[in-house]
């Protein structure tokens, strides 16, 4: 897709919606990092768990939460609207985090963390085909890539925040980590309130529930084609190598870093995510997207390589910078891909289905990552999850240009 496809040759301006749902989503991801960061810390050595234990309970509600996005895409296609299920899904999010803060064994902490996982799945295929409704075709990878360069700012300074929170206290760890998780409540209610004073949904939503029987026809799924489905299955790929930033924290933990510096490992991955993410995004925009998404599973490999082998603490630093450019560079585009394939009735089915592939995939990594983690230690864990994003990597060298013909609805 490229600019000049503007027969005017103007400069075509981002909606303000996709800025509000930026400002939204920096707040969520202030609050939710924390919960990533502190997980190997508080699983392991506060509950008494193991490596093995954070990969099921990472992956599995990471699974739980993109299934819940095939539905809520379902769903949102069906109404025909987005908003009401952003504002539950993050209404409901912030009365998960205190949860996090009171558990005294596995079996609430797991809770709570499939149901924070079920809120997100709840709120964010609606966000994201919002975005597909709002952006205008010459700056849709400029704006989602956007909406994530918001989201990894909000990460960074989460992760910073925390660092400050855990070096002041001077109870002990598990203390310390409750009281992060108090806090990390505040800004998810921002979230709240920004969604329900400040976004207007577009008129002319295409909608499919005044259609008789089941709202999805198979004749819909149809018009996705082969060249869809082949994507979809190098996204599964590459998605089982994609481990959670959990195991960015665990590995610093291992090497020596302090409890109270572990969130710095992810301030770094973010600070070279969120800007990864916006120019990724508006590059996106002039030039294939598969070029895009190829680096970035060239820079997964890198940072699995580097995380395998580390030694020193700067080490596993480098793997973190390299881990975010991966992310920056790759998540914004996935999204904009899958939209770039779907009929407009059905964007929000489209981006269901791109998450219960990555559903699946994440399962399969985080699982898989905890069990040779424990088994056979973090470098053969690394390793193994660096082999499968090679695979992807030559994979989506051959997935064919996106189509640009939209099928409209009858």
């Amino acid at each position: 897709m490229s600019l000049d496809d503007n027969p005017d040759n103007r400069k075509v301006s981002i909606p303000q919606t996709i800025w509000i749902l930026g400002l939204v989503s920096f707040f969520s991801n202030s609050a939710a990092v924390v919960i990533t960061a502190l997980t190997p810390e508080f699983v392991i050595n506060v509950l008494g768990s193991t490596p093995a234990a954070v990969g099921y309970i990472r992956g599995l509600s990471e699974s739980i939460s993109y299934l819940v996005k095939l539905f809520s895409g379902v769903f949102s296609d069906w109404l025909g609207k987005r908003k009401v299920l952003i504002l539950i899904g993050y209404l409901c999010a912030a009365f998960t985090k205190p949860m996090f803060a009171i558990s005294k064994g596995l079996g609430l902490y797991v809770t709570a963390q499939f149901l924070e996982r079920i809120t997100n799945g709840l709120r964010d295929t609606p966000r994201d085909a919002l975005i597909a409704d709002c952006a205008p075709r010459e700056v849709k990878g400029d704006s989602y890539g956007i909406r994530n360069s918001f989201a990894y700012v909000g990460s960074l300074v989460g992760s910073v925040a925390c660092v400050f929170i855990l070096a002041s206290c001077t109870g002990d760890s598990s203390e310390s980590i409750r009281l992060v998780y108090w806090i990390a409540s505040i800004p998810i209610f921002l979230s709240v309130l920004l969604i329900y004073f400040c976004i207007k949904e577009p008129t002319g939503i295409a909608r499919l529930k005044d259609r008789k029987g089941f709202p999805i026809k198979m004749s819909d799924v149809k018009q996705l084609g082969s060249k869809f489905w082949y994507y979809m299955l190098i996204c599964f790929i590459f998605m089982c190598s994609r481990y959670s930033e959990a195991f960015l924290a665990l590995r610093a933990k291992e090497i020596g870093l302090s409890l109270k510096y572990v969130p710095l490992i992810l301030a770094v991955m973010y600070l070279f995510n969120a800007p990864t993410s916006k120019i990724v995004g508006s590059w996106s925009d002039r030039h294939e997207r598969k070029i895009f998404l190829a680096f970035g599973f060239c820079m997964m490999m890198a940072s699995c390589m580097i995380m395998a082998l580390a030694t020193e603490i700067w080490h596993v630093f480098v793997g973190a910078a390299i881990y975010g450019i991966h992310w920056g560079a790759t998540q914004g585009t996935f999204y904009a891909m899958v939209t770039d394939y779907s009929p407009p009735q059905i964007k929000g089915t489209s981006i269901g289905i791109f998450n219960l592939v990555y559903s699946a995939g994440i399962c399969v990594s985080n699982v898989l990552m905890g069990e040779l983690w424990t088994r056979h230690g973090a470098d053969v864990a690394l390793t193994v999850n660096g082999a499968i994003t090679f695979v992807a990597a030559v994979g989506i060298m051959f997935v064919k240009q996106n189509p640009k013909d939209k099928v409209e609805v009858k």
